[in-house]
């Protein structure tokens, strides 16, 4: 599976999407950053909340990237 990242201009959420599965939960981590997991312990998704703070500077490329 390729690798795929979005940018949701609206929430100011970016999300790297890492592997496919059957979902089982999202663990919410204190920085903002949410982690999905699949019903086989793998990782299938990453989201950072507030992203526009967080790739600022020379990193905000990774939001122009993630939205084209």
């Amino acid at each position: 599976m390729k690798k795929e990242t979005w940018y949701d201009k609206e929430e100011d959420i970016v999300g790297i999407q890492v592997s496919k599965g059957d979902y089982w939960k999202s663990i919410e981590l204190p920085n903002g950053v949410v982690i999905d997991i699949s019903k086989d312990w793998k990782i299938m998704a990453v989201e950072i909340s507030n992203a526009k703070k967080v790739f600022s500077g020379e990193t905000k490329k990774v939001l122009q990237m993630a939205t084209a």
